[in-house]
């Protein structure tokens, strides 16, 4: 399955918990923006500055596109976004800080 068919009970997360991924994201500094830069990065490398920018301001993809090239479709931007939730989030329960 394309990650664009992917939503988040697919990588076993509910809405509610992605809800509160997101949320945190918002509110990282440091270390932790670090962690969601590189977890974008894993996931999409071409558009991690795109995906970053979105989880960690919330300025969505049709603002971000009118200021910046983005190189798809909204669907696959979300769920490129929405599998980057999944990355971050298991990144976070490796060093121990577990978000749900």
């Amino acid at each position: 399955m394309s990650a664009r068919d992917r939503y988040l009970k697919d990588y076993g997360l509910t809405y509610a918990e992605g809800k509160k991924i997101v949320e945190y994201c918002k509110n990282a500094r440091d270390y932790d923006q670090v962690l969601i830069l590189q977890a974008a990065q894993k996931v999409k490398p071409e558009i991690a500055h795109l995906l970053f920018m979105n989880l960690t301001t919330g300025i969505g993809y049709d603002n971000i596109s009118k200021r910046y090239y983005v190189p798809m479709q909204r669907k696959d931007f979300q769920g490129y976004r929405r599998q980057t939730i999944e990355e971050y989030n298991r990144i976070m329960k490796l060093v121990g800080k577990n978000i749900v």
